[in-house]
């Protein structure tokens, strides 16, 4: 069990440091591209892919994140007035509704993946390959199924305070 807490602290380390590097990467883009339209009257264009790209990134590890503490899909109002004993099944079905959502999330992305590969479409302005804005969907489900299980796992065998 601490081998499985060790690994998932360093999935969410690595997700913490590439939301600080997206969000930075944003600021400037975003920032660079006003001082530019307004300053030099040229527009950098290529921007709108790349922050629109990186926000659908964003999103899913913030939100990998906010599974993992058990704050994304947590409406307690229900939960928090049943007894002790039904809390841990009504957590296991929740987690697993989630992760059933998680994978299909995962499996409709990766299935876009393999589609833009295939075809070789690729963006208008960059001409990079769209298959690389694509995959961000399936790495952020993939995050979401762990987080979930992870809260899951933590919320059943913590210590219960007596």
């Amino acid at each position: 069990m601490k081998a499985y807490k060790k690994l998932m602290n360093a999935i969410a380390a690595i997700e913490k440091i590439i939301l600080v590097i997206t969000m930075l990467l944003i600021l400037v883009l975003t920032v660079g591209n006003v001082f530019s339209r307004y300053v030099i009257h040229r527009s950098w264009s290529f921007t709108e892919e790349i922050v629109v790209a990186v926000f659908v990134l964003i999103t899913l590890l913030a939100a990998a994140l906010a599974c993992r503490e058990g704050e994304l899909v947590n409406l307690t109002l229900v939960t928090d007035l049943l007894p002790e004993k039904t809390k841990k099944p009504v957590m296991i079905l929740v987690t697993v509704l989630c992760v059933i959502f998680s994978l299909i999330l995962f499996k409709y992305g990766l299935d876009k993946v393999i589609t833009q590969l295939e075809n070789g479409k690729r963006t208008f302005v960059l001409n990079w390959p769209e298959w690389i804005f694509w995959s961000f969907v399936p790495i952020g489900a993939g995050c979401m199924a762990l987080h979930f299980i992870e809260h899951c796992i933590d919320f059943c065998t913590k210590k219960e305070d007596k």
